[in-house]
């Protein structure tokens, strides 16, 4: 019943009080709704945000997509760059890998109401 969740936030945020409704595109299709495994990211924002519409009179409803931008992978250094340097090649693959795990994350999405 996330509707009366809703409505029971709102009655207990205090005038000024923030909600967030935290998730990724990740979920147990065994526990979600249809509704929800129907639809993309927009639509996931949508079904949260509407659930916010409808249930109270909320001073503000903001949708925010939290996921870090992506990083540029550094420029791998040349053949003669690693021959007369070879840390730089290891500073290289270090980082351009610590990029790679940054930029493979999940999306990540709030839903912010203002009461």
């Amino acid at each position: 019943q996330p509707l009366d969740i809703f409505k029971e936030v709102h009655r207990v945020l205090r005038p000024g009080g923030v909600s967030l409704v935290s998730f990724s595109n990740r979920c147990f299709p065994t526990k979600a709704v249809a509704m929800w495994l129907q639809a993309d990211d927009i639509g996931r924002l949508t079904i949260v945000g509407s659930y916010y519409h409808y249930s109270a009179k909320w001073k503000s409803i903001e949708a925010l997509d939290i996921k870090l931008p992506r990083m540029k992978t550094p420029e791998r250094p040349g053949f003669g760059q690693i021959m007369s340097n070879p840390s730089a090649a290891f500073a290289w693959a270090s980082t351009a890998s610590a990029v790679a795990k940054a930029n493979s994350g999940d999306p990540m999405f709030i839903v912010k109401g203002v009461k």
